[in-house]
């Protein structure tokens, strides 16, 4: 039989079963013949197994399909139109599952190639790797810093910078460092970053390299005029009134030799005057070298782990005492129950306490009359230093952490740059926001990887 009906195919292998079937209770009780029997017997089996191999056949025609679809092969396709309506439905299914996934696939494809393509386009090195350490992406910028042609597992970078691997298997997740790497006899200025996702039940880490010595070097350049700029202006500021005042003095002196005469006492008067204001002015010379000598020799953290609770009531007792005289309200919030920092707790505290004391006399000066100190616990700790003293002008927000740069009349300039100097000592990054609407100032201190 020629047609691909399935139902009649399988109509028609029935129809000769029941006929073998019948021939044998035929041959066995009616008309007993055994040669018979046993022809019909043999023709009812092969009727069975040729039922049974048709079934067989079909179900592995499907099985066959789904494995094509679950190996990513998806030219099968179905020609079910012979084999009947309810056939030819599922078989039409079954190509259009198959055409959708082929859109799928095509669709993911090139998501992939557009992504690849866009990293390969970055000037930085990008990295992701499995938990096993095997290598899945690396781009060329990545290659050519590490003078790779090919990039296996973390092995690969191991060979050609030891510190480099170190540094990338010491990152914790959204963790970022900047450091000195030695790269085939090369030392670089580096940042380096890390994040971690997870995609179809794989743990990924993706890793971006960064060559910073051009940024740093013209950050360099600019932060060594801008302090060359205060420098030369406070010592002119300081230099300038003594080399005039000096020779206003020596001019009198040598008149005076000249004419072979005393000083008169209105003379010595205001020679005293002149020396008194020298001396003066000298003396706040030598604190701003003082001032620039502190700045300069920041000790090195000592950093162990300390009580949250008592270390931050222990701030509020000291900031609380300078607020007696004053009208000024500072709350303090803190995480609920015992929590532990590893800190350098002198430095620290007097990061917080110069923060502090900015964000009083910025509510002093402009009438406001509330301090914030917030402590914040998420994938790090946050310290936050709110004040509602009118905001920092803008013409300044540039200047505020330059060393020196100080709008006060007896400020050293030197408290917001210290302040920067101890948190990142610690790793960390200090950052201001301004909301000039409702005079609101916020410092916010975040130490990252040090819980």
């Amino acid at each position: 039989m020629s047609s691909k009906n399935f139902v009649l195919q399988i109509v028609f292998r029935l129809v000769l079963i029941s006929v073998g079937i019948l021939g044998i209770l035929h041959f066995s009780y009616v008309y007993i013949n055994y040669i018979r029997l046993f022809f019909t017997c043999i023709f009812s089996i092969i009727a069975l197994v040729e039922l049974f191999y048709y079934i067989f056949k079909t179900n592995r025609e499907t099985t066959q399909f789904l494995e094509a679809i679950i190996h990513n092969d998806f030219t099968q396709k179905y020609a079910g139109d012979k084999k009947g309506r309810s056939f030819g439905k599922l078989y039409d299914t079954f190509n259009k599952v198959n055409e959708k996934f082929i859109q799928v696939s095509q669709q993911e494809s090139s998501e992939y190639h557009y992504i690849k393509m866009l990293i390969e386009q970055l000037k930085i090195g990008v990295l992701s790797y499995d938990q096993k350490n095997r290598i899945h992406l690396a781009n060329d910028s990545l290659k050519q810093m590490l003078g790779k042609e090919e990039l296996i597992n973390l092995d690969s970078i191991k060979k050609g910078s030891p510190a480099l691997l170190a540094l990338i298997t010491s990152l914790k997740p959204n963790e970022n460092r900047i450091a000195k790497i030695n790269i085939n006899e090369r030392e670089l200025h580096l940042s380096v970053g890390l994040s971690e996702f997870k995609l179809r039940n794989y743990h990924y880490r993706l890793v971006w390299i960064q060559d910073i010595r051009g940024a740093l070097d013209k950050n360099e350049m600019q932060a060594w005029q801008k302090l060359i700029r205060v420098l030369t202006h406070e010592i002119m500021n300081s230099v300038a009134p003594i080399t005039s005042l000096s020779s206003t003095l020596n001019q009198m002196v040598a008149r005076a030799n000249q004419q072979q005469t005393d000083l008169s006492k209105d003379q010595l008067h205001t020679l005293g005057e002149g020396l008194d204001a020298i001396e003066n002015r000298s003396a706040g010379l030598m604190n701003f070298t003082q001032a620039y000598r502190s700045l300069t020799r920041l000790p090195l953290p000592n950093i162990h782990s300390v009580n949250g609770q008592r270390y931050f009531q222990r701030i509020n007792s000291l900031f609380g005492a300078t607020l007696v005289n004053t009208n000024i309200q500072f709350h303090m919030s803190l995480p609920e129950g015992d929590f532990m920092l590893n800190v350098d707790p002198d430095l620290i505290e007097q990061a917080i306490i110069n923060l502090l004391k900015n964000a009083k006399e910025a509510v002093i000066e402009n009438g406001g009359s509330s301090v914030w100190l917030n402590i914040i616990r998420t994938d790090s700790w946050l310290i936050e230093i709110i004040d509602d003293g009118g905001g920092i002008p803008k013409d300044i927000e540039e200047s505020i952490f330059i060393p020196f740069y100080t709008t006060k009349n007896n400020g050293s300039g030197i408290g917001l740059s210290l302040v920067k100097q101890i948190v990142h000592a610690h790793h960390g990054e200090i950052d201001f926001a301004i909301n000039r609407s409702k005079g609101f100032t916020q410092f916010s201190i975040r130490l990252n990887g040090v819980d």
